[in-house]
């Protein structure tokens, strides 16, 4: 997978405003993300998360940077009723309050989803509620996917732990079942 590149692997502060939306923009992230299409990959992506962006280029910034990947959307769905430019803000506004630990390779992935039509079908329009359904769906599949990782690799700890590995042998010394 191509990586998104900066200038001079910098952080995303020190980046022109214009170089990380050509950078960042849904076009491109559709472009370098292309193989994209499991939720693992997006936690090992060096993409900066929804809250990065706020936290270093800026709440309204990061506002124009979401609705321009939802004016995208529009357009891509190609749909009789598309959001509105007032759905559009007040979609954007919930999105990055309520789901801005995404990266952008999360939300390529989302995006990817929905114009793939995997949450269903859209019946020529879309709407505020339609989007945030999608997130949150996508999120807790992430939730969910971090849980399950996360675990596995507390089994994987525990089970290699040598404290745990001599309290089972003391446990079959004494001749005590294992639970």
């Amino acid at each position: 997978m191509r990586k998104l590149t900066t200038t001079g692997g910098s952080s995303i502060a020190a980046i022109s405003n214009n170089k990380f939306l050509e950078s960042y923009s849904l076009n491109n992230c559709l472009k370098v993300y292309k193989n994209l299409v499991i939720i693992d990959e997006c936690f090992s992506s060096k993409s900066p998360s929804l809250a990065t962006i706020i936290r270093e280029k800026g709440h309204q910034f990061s506002e124009g940077f979401l609705s321009a990947w939802l004016i995208n959307l529009n357009e891509i769905l190609n749909l009789n009723k598309p959001m509105t430019e007032t759905q559009i803000i007040l979609c954007v506004s919930e999105i990055l309050s309520n789901y801005n630990s995404l990266k952008i390779a999360d939300l390529t992935l989302l995006f990817k989803r929905i114009m793939a039509g995997e949450f269903g079908e859209f019946y020529e329009s879309i709407s505020i509620p339609k989007v945030l359904t999608f997130f949150r769906t996508y999120n807790e599949e992430r939730m969910n996917r971090a849980y399950e990782i996360n675990n596995a690799k507390h089994l994987e700890h525990k089970s290699n732990d040598p404290m745990n590995i001599s309290k089972n042998v003391k446990r079959i010394w004494k001749g005590t079942p294992s639970s």
